[in-house]
């Protein structure tokens, strides 16, 4: 799994307030097109099948599959996701500062 969930620990939002009182900027994941509401209506693919029948992206969200996992794999990673700095000059000492912060957030 590329994320496992820690109930208590730590969500975006801290992390982005984090990295943004170390003046390091780190951004929401960009949000899934069948969130916005000009595509509201439109069909999309949950790990189910067509996601339009069994819950409105836009306005209720959070539906689950039979396995207890969401289903709009999509929302999912919206909401619990993040963009970390990144850049092709980031020195290695940056690199490090960056996971350090992120794992302070977490209480390492």
């Amino acid at each position: 799994a590329l994320y496992i969930s820690e109930p208590g620990k730590s969500c975006p939002t801290e992390i982005l307030e984090t990295l943004a009182s170390y003046n390091a900027e780190g951004r929401p994941i960009w949000k899934p097109m069948h969130m916005q509401p000009i595509y509201r209506m439109n069909g999309f693919v949950t790990r189910e099948g067509n996601g339009r029948a069994k819950t409105n992206a836009y306005i209720a969200g959070g539906a689950v599959g039979q396995d207890g996992r969401p289903l709009d794999v999509g929302m999912d990673i919206f909401h619990r996701g993040l963009c970390l700095p990144s850049d092709n000059k980031m020195t290695a000492e940056e690199q490090e500062k960056v996971i350090e912060i992120v794992k302070g957030c977490f209480g390492e």
